[in-house]
């Protein structure tokens, strides 16, 4: 394409072009009106664009272009309309010339540009680069602290109960009285029933006989005498033990030795 010097407007919007913008573009010189939106441009913006000292509107929206703005744009003093949305733009805004005067809708959806609050896009890095590190670094320390309560809490909650725990276990043994049997020699036993003798006997079970007796101190006992070449003897025993040692009635003897 040859530069035409006396061609004043370039508008080829709306036609799904896909290529690079030519840099040959610079050199129309009295160009002030260039409409290239809506296309499939690709690839990064001339600087070259930045020799049209006549320029008055550049649109160059909804396109596919990357990189930076050309920083040679400053210069262009006639420049009153700038449309560079939707692209994939990146870099800084440059601050000087004609960009003192545009709005945020100039650079909305270019992920990659930054520059001050009022267009409406991030901030530049240097201003920027510590706050997501600082809002890192406090959600960490916020985790922690919640993390570290909670296991307090369960630690506490855990040490209270054990503490119940052994306070109740404690409890239930002072309440629970020692059961101390006495000791009965079979002599005695002897001495106390006549030998054993059938005036003393008060029935006769399965496995045993029962007999009546009075111990020195004149203590009235009943003997159960067990018949240990029966089998079974031995389980009908510790059956009757456990039952006496549980049940507590007027009419039933207290177990005092075994």
């Amino acid at each position: 394409m040859r530069a035409l010097k006396m061609l004043e407007s370039i508008d080829i919007s709306w036609n799904r072009i896909s290529s690079k913008i030519l840099a040959i573009l610079g050199g129309f010189q009295s160009l002030s009106v260039l409409n290239l939106s809506k296309n499939l441009f690709s690839g990064p913006i001339p600087k070259q664009l930045g020799d049209l000292i006549t320029l008055d509107y550049l649109d160059l929206s909804h396109n596919n272009l990357s990189g930076e703005i050309p920083k040679s744009w400053v210069a262009l003093s006639h420049l009153h309309y700038l449309n560079l949305s939707f692209n994939k733009l990146s870099g800084e805004i440059p601050r000087r010339g004609p960009f003192a005067n545009f709005t945020a809708a100039s650079f909305i959806e270019n992920e990659g540009l930054f520059r001050q609050p009022i267009f409406q896009v991030p901030t530049c890095k240097n201003q920027t680069k510590g706050k997501p590190k600082a809002k890192f670094l406090l959600k960490f320390i916020l985790s922690v602290f919640a993390f570290t309560s909670i296991l307090i809490v369960v630690i506490l909650i855990m040490m209270r109960r054990r503490k119940n725990n052994v306070k109740t276990q404690t409890t239930i043994l002072d309440v629970v009285p020692t059961v101390e049997h006495r000791l009965i020699s079979y002599q005695e036993l002897r001495s106390a029933t006549n030998d054993f003798s059938e005036a003393k006997t008060l029935g006769v079970g399965s496995f045993g006989s029962v007999f009546k007796g009075i111990l020195s101190e004149g203590t009235l006992v009943v003997v159960k005498v067990l018949n240990l070449q029966l089998e079974g003897a031995f389980k009908s025993f510790d059956a009757e033990c456990e039952v006496l040692a549980r049940v507590r009635h007027r009419n039933l003897v207290k177990v005092i030795s075994s």
